[in-house]
């Protein structure tokens, strides 16, 4: 009794055997084939965020170019426009005077913002060193000088330093293009 039980059971799920293992093998092969495509998809995404760091990078090195190149004297500009015409003697007459103002025009325009700086840094030094000959009345020059320095002089100094040095580094740091400050993902 049990030979036939076995054998009708073997006959029943015999001819299924294959299918299952047929539907087996197909769910591992959709299975790597969507590993394959998740794959695929990240190495897209890879290429695409290299090829944005690089477009960045490129633009960061045309943006320097840019910014350190010479600006141009209006006065030069003027006196090589007016080259064939300066060669008469009305032309020199006018374009000397005008050159030199130009001259003086663009020296004065381009020591706005290191004046500006100069004196604020000057201010400031001639500020604390009239805070620190007060405080040498009244203690030791030593005292006297940690007591110049306050933890606004500390913030003072951080953030000149920052804007000088670290706006770059922070911002690939943090995070982001170094020049659009936004944050990658």
């Amino acid at each position: 009794m049990l030979t036939l039980m076995m054998s009708f059971l073997t006959g029943i799920i015999g001819p299924l055997l294959p299918a299952v293992l047929n539907l087996f093998r197909d769910m591992q092969e959709r299975s790597h084939e969507l590993k394959m495509y998740e794959m695929r998809l990240k190495a897209a995404q890879l290429e695409h965020s290299w090829r944005m760091e690089e477009l960045n990078a490129k633009a960061d090195i045309e943006e320097a170019k840019v910014l350190h190149q010479p600006t141009g004297s209006f006065g030069v500009q003027l006196i090589d426009a007016a080259k064939d015409w300066a060669q008469t003697t009305w032309g020199k007459w006018l374009i000397t005077p005008a050159f030199y103002m130009f001259a003086i025009l663009d020296f004065l325009n381009g020591m706005v913002r290191p004046s500006i700086a100069y004196a604020a840094f000057g201010f400031y030094m001639f500020y604390k060193v009239a805070i620190f000959e007060l405080a040498k009345r009244t203690m030791d020059v030593n005292q006297a000088i940690v007591n110049t320095w306050t933890e606004n002089d500390w913030a003072v100094l951080l953030m000149v330093l920052g804007f000088f040095f670290g706006q770059r580094a922070a911002k690939a740091l943090l995070g982001g293009s170094t020049n659009t400050a936004k944050a990658n993902g």
